[in-house]
């Protein structure tokens, strides 16, 4: 077996002269992983710029071939603040050419030995209809969480339909003692209490689905929530936020977000959709997207609407059917212990 040389630093010491080679290979496993045309180039490039979160560190490798070539590269993380400090992430990408080499093993190895000691389990996301996935199967591991990941294509909905039913939905709402409100980009702190907010967040975080994953519950201040919508913007997404206010309280119970990046402008990435439980059986769920239908069909330029959703959430599968979303691929997560892995790989 031809040999690599494995580049083990901090993200700053890692030679100038890999970055084009890396940002393109990331570019690339995106496109492979979700199957529609990935970011531009320079999305990557500013998420390297804007490093990791206060709340995380992040370790990257490289793998270098004879021809001094970036043939893959490997990246761990793992939380410093707020919740899981004892779970780790670890992602590797091999180019297609160089796989079934034992490249990706060595990577693999190696992304986990650099997790500090506190670090005792991890989690591994994999993606169907790759090697990743056949990877981690044949290690024996059992599955702990299935996402579906679906497309909606907004080209097919009729525009007058959509706001004909959006403001059907709000009047629902509000009949039912529910206001719906818009939120742009960062400025929660205009409309709503952003404490109670936060609160809300963190219930719906905390009440969805884990299946077989047991990560604590997670702790969502409003410091850490403004920070994540701060990041997100910095990364140069279009933050757009439909939030329920429960009218006799004045108390933010139900949400929905979405995002679209100036790096890939035609394709909306879903975000949270939840209603807290007290107050659900009134179909906010369904109003909170179909706000969020119009505003895409009428006020932007996307073509392509992703959504992600466990495959036990069968409210909000029903709601996605509703909406013309259709499968296109799904995410395997796995739990493991750190110990234990290394052992069965080495």
């Amino acid at each position: 077996m031809s040999q690599i040389t494995i580049i083990s630093k901090a993200k700053e010491e890692i030679p100038k002269k890999y970055l084009e080679q890396l940002f393109k290979l990331m570019q690339i496993n995106n496109q492979e992983i979700l199957k529609i045309k990935p970011p531009s180039i320079g999305y990557f490039k500013r998420v390297w710029v804007l490093g990791s979160s206060s709340e995380e560190k992040v370790s990257y490798l490289l793998a270098i071939n004879s021809e001094d070539e970036v043939i893959g590269y490997g990246q761990c993380s793992w939380n410093i603040n707020y919740d899981n400090l004892d779970k780790g992430y670890v992602w590797v990408h091999i180019a297609r050419k160089y796989r079934r080499k034992g490249f990706g093993t060595q990577l693999f190895i190696k992304s986990i030995e650099n997790l500090p000691d506190q670090i005792t389990g991890l989690y591994i996301e994999t993606f169907e209809d790759t090697d990743g996935l056949r990877f981690i199967e044949s290690l024996g591991v059992k599955e702990g969480y299935k996402e579906t990941l679906s497309i909606s294509d907004l080209t097919k909905f009729n525009q007058d339909e959509v706001k004909k039913e959006a403001k059907a939905q709000r009047e629902k709402a509000n009949e039912k003692g529910y206001e719906i409100i818009y939120i742009d980009a960062l400025e929660h702190i205009l409309h709503i209490d952003f404490q109670k907010y936060a609160e809300m967040l963190e219930e719906i975080w905390n009440d969805m689905p884990r299946e077989e994953l047991t990560f604590e519950d997670y702790k969502l201040s409003v410091e850490r929530v403004q920070k994540m919508n701060q990041r997100r913007y910095l990364t140069g997404d279009y933050v757009m936020t439909f939030v329920a206010i429960h009218k006799e309280s004045g108390d933010p119970i139900g949400l929905t977000n979405s995002y679209i990046s100036e790096y890939q402008p035609t394709l909306v990435r879903q975000g949270d959709t939840g209603i807290v439980r007290a107050h659900r059986g009134h179909g906010l769920g369904l109003a909170l997207k179909y706000q969020m239908l119009e505003k895409l069909l009428f006020e932007t330029e996307a073509k392509l609407w992703r959504t992600g959703n466990a495959g036990s959430n069968e409210h909000m599968l029903r709601i996605n059917r509703l909406l013309k979303y259709e499968p296109f691929t799904c995410v395997h997560e796995f739990e493991l212990n750190k110990k234990d892995l290394l052992e069965r790989l080495k």
